[in-house]
């Protein structure tokens, strides 16, 4: 009797125990600081900026329609005032849309022109005159590569819309000749942009891409270097140089065109 008897006054303290340790342990955990929330790590916000700028573009090259033998050009970024065609008035526009390392970009321009030029014949050099629409689209998506605080630089890939309207017109010893011809084609390009700020508000851009691959043009291809000033944490002033050169030749369109000169703009961050 006395070992049962021991028997269950151990079993009863052992259940008393074990109803026991829920309850400590409840009253322990009111007792206890409530763990701080770790804070999620925000997203990288959108930005956006718009460009509005001049390129003060000369335009060298070779310029031809189905009709008429190609014509030679050389407009010097000097005199594009005197050829530019100001009704409509030339458009030229850039912009990014960013959100940390990732960024699409685009680039229009809307440029007429009128120069005086000259053409082969068969015997002599005709004198000709050429009224040149261009519209130049580039646009694409890029990726960040270096960001160290003092220097950037991005990969890009994308494409550039061309649309050429073209009129000649050649003047010969016994006769006048006129054509007319348009071609609209895309070129995918590649390329690369960096920047690097100099201190006291200032620093300097760059890029470059390469793009046709014989897709669209045989060649395709641009470089530009400009030095900025940030006038404020919205707006950024810069002034620079650009080239873009094409060679196109399709059905006997031909736009083998150099287009180079100062430019200058200002940046607008939203």
């Amino acid at each position: 009797m006395g070992i049962i008897r021991a028997l269950v006054l151990a079993s009863a303290g052992t259940a008393a125990a074990l109803f026991a340790v829920p309850a400590i342990a409840a009253d322990a955990a009111t007792q206890l600081p409530e763990a701080a929330p770790v804070p999620a790590e925000a997203a990288p916000a959108w930005t956006f900026t718009a460009e509005p700028y001049f390129w003060m573009a000369g335009m060298k090259g070779r310029v031809g329609v189905r009709g008429l033998s190609p014509v030679d050009i050389d407009v010097d970024f000097g005199q594009i005032f005197d050829h530019i065609d100001w009704s409509p008035p030339p458009v030229m526009l850039a912009g990014e849309a960013r959100n940390g390392r990732y960024a699409l970009f685009t680039d229009f321009i809307y440029l007429g022109l009128e120069a005086d030029g000259t053409s082969s014949g068969p015997l002599a050099l005709f004198s000709a005159e050429a009224n040149i629409n261009t519209v130049v689209w580039t646009f694409g998506g890029s990726y960040r590569v270096v960001d160290n605080g003092t220097a950037t630089l991005d990969v890009l890939a994308g494409g550039r819309l061309w649309y050429v309207d073209a009129d000649l017109t050649v003047t010969g010893p016994l006769a006048v000749r006129e054509a007319s011809g348009s071609k609209t084609w895309v070129d995918p390009i590649i390329g690369v942009a960096g920047d690097v700020a100099l201190g006291n508000g200032f620093g300097l851009h760059g890029e470059a891409d390469v793009g046709g691959f014989g897709l669209g043009a045989d060649i395709d291809w641009q470089v530009q270097g400009t030095l900025q000033y940030r006038y404020s944490d919205s707006v950024t002033l810069e002034a620079g140089y650009r080239y873009l050169a094409v060679d196109y030749d399709d059905d006997r369109f031909v736009f083998d065109i150099a287009m180079q000169g100062p430019i200058i703009g200002a940046r607008f961050r939203f």
